[in-house]
């Protein structure tokens, strides 16, 4: 039996396990289950060595990714020694709590249309006024700005967004150098929604259509991803993504249906780096999290209604939840607060989200007019889709549009400005819609004059 001692003290060890089944070869088999640990920030890292050295060579463990930036690793354990793994950490006085997390998982694909045949603001810019800010003259498009999406990767050689791929990470466990192209579809269109740019004066003008995005790959081909390697993702943005490539936007149009301490204690080291996250705050329907996409498959069906007498059941997912981390609700064609975007105190603002249905009236109506937002798809096309992933990539391109005329702003300056000129919808509570629909020209004119990069 293993026992860690240094002058009789017995060293302790906080553990989070996140009991997620792993199969050997799919998503449901039964022989190991994945955790994350975190050690306590005293312990000595001979003692750390020993146990972790104990449980990979008798107990059949292996270290999946070494989360140093959170202290702590995530690591495969074998169900056949997980008594054992248990009481090997509880006898070194090791404090062990269960953090169930939900596979992030994508309903359908995006369609991929033909390649446009002209330049064009999609109605989701028209609505936070970016044609208003492109056209005053004032040469604020995002130049100088740097977007990281952690999603499913990005289609780097599209033509509408090649030219602002600075480049990117994948943070699945692979093979050193493994690929962070799209295998999926949902990064490459939550990136032109922030930053695509016309080619050969063709394709949509995204929201900071100059911004550079740098594409950091958590989730899979079939949009499931763990939370270990988001956790990985968001080490890569502050070890290598903030130092060496100057990222200051995170967008996270993804969710899990709970909490976490080691992503909450992730979010806090990145907010200590001066970075601005935002997040996708969830879609109703979402038992499990999931990538924010589910709100309008192009199987024409649309996601689950908020239940409005069943609060808690619809609340905001994280990492939109989180301290840290500006949520985004999502608004459909007639600018009406979506009936699937989950609600709290945590909701910041809202921005276009898109809405797939038959029906809808001008105001105050949760029966939601039709209107999906089109953008970049993987093989140089286009598709529609519907979220608060997409009302997240709308908010993230506008802090694009911010950073670049004042740089030296805060996260807390950011939302407070974002929130100081959106425009509150008189038919919604605050905790559906935060301060409102975001305006990005109101918030440029805010902040003038401008010192541009």
């Amino acid at each position: 039996m293993l026992r860690v001692t240094r002058h009789r003290l017995i060293m302790c060890v906080l553990v989070v396990v996140i009991l997620i089944i792993i199969p050997r070869g799919g998503l449901f088999a039964v022989d190991f289950t994945r955790g994350i640990i975190l050690f306590k920030d005293n312990t000595l890292q001979a003692v750390k060595d020993a146990i972790v050295t104990h449980l990979t060579s008798f107990l059949g463990a292996s270290i999946i990714h070494n989360l140093s930036f959170i202290n702590g690793l995530a690591m495969q354990f074998p169900l056949n020694n997980l008594t054992l793994i248990h009481q090997t950490l509880q006898n070194n006085n090791v404090d062990v709590y269960a953090d169930l997390v939900g596979l992030m998982d994508l309903e359908t694909p995006i369609t991929v249309l033909n390649p446009p045949q002209d330049t064009w603001f999609e109605w989701g810019q028209d609505h936070i006024q970016i044609p208003q800010v492109y056209n005053n003259g004032n040469g604020v498009l995002g130049s100088g700005v740097k977007v990281a999406v952690l999603d499913t990767g990005i289609d780097f050689t599209h033509p509408n967004l090649a030219a602002n791929i600075l480049g990117g990470f994948n943070a699945i466990p692979v093979t050193p150098g493994g690929s962070y192209h799209d295998d999926n579809g949902h990064g490459t269109h939550i990136a032109g929604i922030i930053a695509a740019t016309p080619y050969q004066g063709k394709g949509l003008i995204g929201t900071a259509s100059q911004a550079q995005i740098v594409a950091v790959k958590v989730l899979g081909a079939t949009g499931a991803g763990f939370l270990s390697d988001f956790i990985n993702g968001l080490q890569w943005v502050h070890d290598r993504g903030i130092p060496e490539q100057g990222i200051r936007v995170l967008n996270m149009s993804l969710s899990f249906a709970q909490g976490s301490v080691p992503l909450q204690k992730a979010i806090d080291r990145l907010s200590q780096k001066d970075v601005i996250m935002v997040a996708s705050a969830g879609n109703c329907g979402q038992d499990h999290g999931g990538v924010d996409e589910g709100a309008g498959s192009d199987t024409g069906e649309s996601a689950t209604a908020c239940d409005p007498s069943q609060p808690a059941q619809n609340a905001v997912l994280h990492p939109a939840a989180d301290s840290g981390v500006m949520a985004v609700a999502a608004t459909d064609i007639l600018n009406n607060v979506t009936k699937y975007s989950r609600y709290g105190p945590q909701v910041a603002v809202t921005a276009s989200g898109g809405a797939l249905a038959s029906g809808g009236t001008p105001v105050c109506s949760d029966t939601q007019q039709s209107g999906r937002l089109l953008s970049t798809a993987p093989g140089d096309g286009y598709g529609r889709g519907s979220g608060t992933s997409h009302a997240a990539a709308h908010a993230s391109g506008v802090v694009a549009l911010a950073l670049q005329c004042q740089p030296s702003l805060s996260f807390n300056q950011v939302v407070a400005q974002l929130q100081a000129t959106a425009h509150f919808n008189t038919c919604y509570p605050p905790e559906r819609q935060g301060a409102g629909l975001i305006d990005a020209d109101q918030l440029i004119q805010a902040l003038q004059p401008c010192t541009k990069k």
